[in-house]
């Protein structure tokens, strides 16, 4: 009851869709508030993914087939993925870019339909995030004993 009401409270206020029911993993952040943002109630995002305004991932529909999103990844704002597919690992998708095909880790996309633009890049180059933002440093951080 909770779940949905918090789910219903973001809609009316942020026009923030983001279901309890979808797999979100440790680190998931939104741009602005959420203002925007639509994740599929079937989708599954991984670790450290951010979220610009505007962006959707699987849409609202009812359809089975939804994306997969790696780890580490970043969505501009507006960028929308739809249909049955995965962004691997390290992954950034450029504002505006509509993305309808599978996309391998690091790697940058852009573009209506998106197309990778550049291969094997260290997304923190890219995106402004420290290096110390990867789940496995995290995890070495908080498992060091004093």
């Amino acid at each position: 009851m909770a779940a949905r009401a918090i789910t219903r409270f973001s809609e009316l206020v942020f026009h923030c869709y983001l279901p309890f029911t979808a797999e979100i993993g440790e680190g998931f952040q939104v741009g602005y508030h959420g203002i925007g943002v639509v994740v599929h109630a079937r989708a599954r995002l991984g670790r450290n993914v951010f979220m610009g305004p505007g962006a959707i991932v699987g849409g609202r529909s009812q359809s089975a087939n939804v994306p997969q999103i790696g780890d580490n990844v970043n969505i501009a704002a507006g960028a929308k993925v739809l249909g049955d597919l995965e962004v691997g690992d390290g992954c950034v998708i450029g504002a505006n870019a509509v993305v309808i095909q599978s996309i391998p880790a690091r790697s940058i996309v852009a573009g209506v339909p998106a197309r990778i633009i550049r291969e094997n890049v260290n997304i923190f180059d890219y995106t402004g995030w420290p290096p110390d933002f990867a789940p496995e440093n995290r995890r070495t951080q908080d498992q060091v004993v004093p």
